[in-house]
């Protein structure tokens, strides 16, 4: 039986199979809400159609398995309570919804990605009917997008790899034109035992396709120049949401500053040099094996 740290920080018994991460909810959704507010209104609606249309579609992708599931049985009234709910002003209510509402009826972490799906659809309904503001929308998915993290990043102990594969993908980010740099990385981490599948030159798609396809421990992503930040935002969502416990890792360049990666892009390393690279990312594999 999982267990949930409260906002308050007190603890409670969880009704369900999965695990709740209170802490990564706060901290994805206060990113999300960093890009709203720092990023252009046209790359904040391509980030929010991102989310809504990949939710909507979203098939279990549990502890490196994909399962195709039987279509989800939800609630319609309890769908639209939970996009009501994202749609508040109060960040903290989509938790306890969560918690209180939907864990009762939920099973398995699969089910709550039904009731996701359904009140994604939902969310995309009410904003092409322009029932919605632009402002509620991009509210409300960074909510959604914070749920989704918060139950889906952590693996269940049996699933977890004892002795994880260092295996990894190296790419530059879309329309980024300068691949030296990351070829490079890729040669010095196959001298120290990796092994990298290079992806120069793809499109998001090609990308997201990939990782969903190979399912690598690790992506590092090589970032040239400022100009490539909104893709490297909406890509880096992208990845989570099609492989939730992957390991995300940028290299910026030389005018890219390090303190933006941290504070608006969801990434678990900056990439300083190669060496210490290999000796960060080996150290948080051995860490999420022990978790």
């Amino acid at each position: 039986m999982s267990m949930l740290t409260d906002l308050g920080g007190q603890i409670m018994e969880s009704r369900h199979s999965f695990d709740i991460n209170p802490a990564l909810y706060t901290r994805t959704q206060s990113l999300f809400d960093a890009k709203r507010r720092k990023l252009p209104p046209d790359a904040v609606e391509r980030l929010a159609r991102e989310v809504v249309e990949r939710l909507a579609e979203k098939r279990d992708v549990l502890n490196g398995r994909v399962a195709a599931l039987p279509p989800a049985v939800t609630n319609p009234e309890l769908v639209n309570t939970f996009c009501d709910i994202l749609l508040a002003p109060d960040a903290s209510i989509a938790l306890r919804f969560l918690e209180e509402s939907l864990s009762p009826v939920v099973a398995e972490r699969g089910d709550l990605y039904g009731y996701i799906a359904a009140a994604s659809r939902q969310l995309g309904d009410r904003w092409d009917a322009d029932e919605v503001t632009y402002l509620q929308v991009t509210l409300a998915v960074g909510k959604l997008y914070a749920v989704v993290r918060s139950v889906g990043a952590s693996r269940d102990a049996e699933y977890v790899d004892p002795n994880p594969r260092k295996y990894a993908v190296f790419a530059n980010v879309p329309g980024e034109q300068h691949t030296l740099g990351v070829s490079v990385a890729a040669e010095v981490f196959r001298d120290a035992g990796w092994e990298i599948s290079l992806q120069l030159d793809r499109s998001h798609a090609e990308l997201v396709d990939c990782v969903s396809a190979n399912r690598p421990a690790v992506i590092g992503l090589s970032l040239s120049s400022p100009m490539g930040l909104d893709p490297l935002v909406r890509l880096v969502i992208a990845l989570r949401l099609a492989l939730p416990t992957i390991i995300i890792a940028v290299a910026g360049g030389d005018d890219t500053d390090e303190d933006t990666l941290r504070t608006l892009v969801d990434l678990d390393l900056v990439i300083t040099n190669a060496e210490q690279a290999q000796s960060d990312l080996s150290r948080i594999l051995s860490l999420e094996a022990t978790a």
